[in-house]
């Protein structure tokens, strides 16, 4: 077996993917790469579940692809599912199954935990030059994502359910001749949401995903510096013929079948609108996917951790951008989110948590109080919805669940089973939120009088003793009767006492 290659199976909407590939220098070269259309969407998008058919067919082609991965003495073998897998209702038994007939796991993953994968593999690709402004449109048969890069950060994001497999189930019965059109109409919406979100400052398009090099290819694009390059005026041209061609027209001058031109459709419409809202002349094309992510980190953790870590800086700057639109009190917050990590850095020995979990602390204590926003009534609970819906760059449906019960249990509420927010997780993430919580409720306490009430801040710990001292010439009896009264849950958590002293300045 050979340690330095790494192989993906991934079990995308419209086809499967095996993807083999091996360092090189801090990257990974893609040493072999197959595909099989076999449309997992088709039966998830119009049936709700996976046929069993199409399941004995996946296990199937996964045992060739097996048989591939022998061959090149592949020692690891990641296997993911994206949409068509998550979505369907029969997901356990699909995967238990192909467990049974091929002896993989399949790891589901979310719309947020794919994009990000493709983002970390963007950036450790793409030419320092395309980074400065551009929108990155990842295109997938399941769904469609929007993020915007500044200076080589992803800053907004937004996850579309409108891919084009999806579509072309929905739409199935129409006529071909309205096809285009019907899908145009139903796109309006997310087209127009999509205009709100573009600077005016914006000068580039990236396309990522499996379709990204057809699109390119039908729009004349080259190759240029490890990318396809393909210009507004080229792509405009193809995309009015797609408006005003039948299908059996563009098929016969472009080889592109009817249900090929039906999937990229939803792509092409998203890509057009950007490209009329923004000051881009190309669109820059790199067909990479959640795979080859995956190669990279089982290749090189430590390259793939540093470029998460970019990832992470985005995804804060992108929360205080969330906390401003919610009217959150920036000196307040900052002192929270300061004062937070803190106490999390100070108890590290006792709550084990590592520095994703350090990450997830941050991103809380800059969005625990935006639901205020809605109403200062049971604002936890707004907290908790708002994040939960929030598309943000850099984390997983899993990690937003977690902020969002940090969030909702900050208050006086006590995290406990009878409430779905935290009964609904898993043993571990339960036991992250009460910790999580356990400090955001001193942090908040601590800065619960607003304003400069303090100018420093000492935190020491001692045996079973947690001293907070602050250095003020104010008084501070109010922040006492706050931080004694929202002090039990961390008691309960750590074992510890933890006591908020004031030291007197002149």
């Amino acid at each position: 077996m050979k340690k330095n290659i790494t192989a993906v199976i991934e079990l995308a909407s419209s086809e499967l993917r095996l993807k083999i590939g091996e360092k090189k220098g801090d990257g990974i070269k893609i040493i072999e790469g197959l595909s099989y259309p076999l449309s997992l969407g088709a039966d998830t998008f119009r049936t709700g579940k996976i046929s069993y058919e199409t399941m004995y067919k996946t296990a199937e082609i996964i045992n060739g692809f097996l048989q591939v991965t022998k061959e090149y003495g592949v020692e690891k073998i990641y296997a993911i599912a994206t949409t068509a897998v998550r979505e369907a209702a029969n997901k356990e038994y699909f995967s238990d199954q192909i467990k049974n007939k091929t002896g993989i796991d399949i790891n589901i993953i979310d719309d947020n935990k794919e994009k990000n994968l493709i983002n970390t593999l963007m950036l450790s690709v793409l030419p320092q030059k395309y980074t400065a402004s551009a929108a990155v449109i990842h295109l997938g048969a399941g769904s469609i994502s929007l993020s915007l890069m500044e200076n080589a950060l992803l800053t907004d994001t937004m996850i579309i359910k409108t891919g084009g497999l999806r579509l072309s189930n929905m739409f199935d019965e129409v006529g071909e001749e309205n096809y285009h059109e019907v899908v145009r109409e139903y796109m309006r919406p997310y087209a127009e949401a999509i205009t709100t979100m573009l600077p005016e400052s914006l000068n580039g398009v990236i396309i990522t995903g499996a379709d990204a090099e057809l699109i390119s290819a039908l729009c004349g694009g080259k190759q240029a510096a490890g990318v396809v390059e393909t210009d507004k005026q080229s792509f405009n041209a193809f995309y009015k013929q797609t408006k005003e061609k039948s299908p059996v027209a563009l098929e016969e001058k472009y080889g592109i079948s009817h249900e090929k031109q039906e999937i990229i459709t939803p792509s092409l419409i998203i890509c057009s609108r950007i490209l009329k809202h923004s000051k881009a002349e190309k669109i820059i094309a790199l067909p990479i996917t959640a795979g080859e992510s995956l190669v990279l980190k089982g290749l090189n953790p430590t390259r793939f951790s540093a470029l998460q870590a970019s990832l992470e800086q985005s995804a804060i700057i992108s929360a205080w951008k969330i906390a401003a639109k919610y009217g959150a009190d920036t000196d307040h917050t900052k002192k929270v989110e300061t004062c937070a990590l803190m106490l999390f850095d100070k108890l590290k020995k006792l709550h084990g948590l590592g520095k994703r979990r350090r990450f997830l602390m941050q991103m809380t204590a800059i969005l625990h109080n935006i639901g205020k926003f809605i109403n200062q009534k049971s604002h936890s609970l707004h907290s908790y919805n708002i994040i939960r819906g929030l598309d943000i760059v850099g984390l997983d449906d899993s990690e937003k669940q977690i902020m969002a019960a940090v969030a909702f249990f900050h208050g006086n509420t006590m995290p406990d089973m009878k409430y779905e927010e935290y009964s609904s997780l898993s043993s571990e993430d339960r036991s992250v939120v009460s910790k999580l919580c356990a400090i955001l409720r001193l942090a908040v306490a601590v800065n619960s009088g607003y304003g400069e009430k303090y100018d420093d801040i000492n935190i020491k710990l001692k045996g079973s003793k947690l001293t907070i001292t602050l250095s003020t010439y104010k008084n501070i009896e109010l922040e006492k009767l706050i931080f004694a009264a929202r002090s039990e849950l961390f008691a309960d958590v750590f074992g510890i006492k933890p006591v908020l002293v004031k030291r007197s300045v002149i």
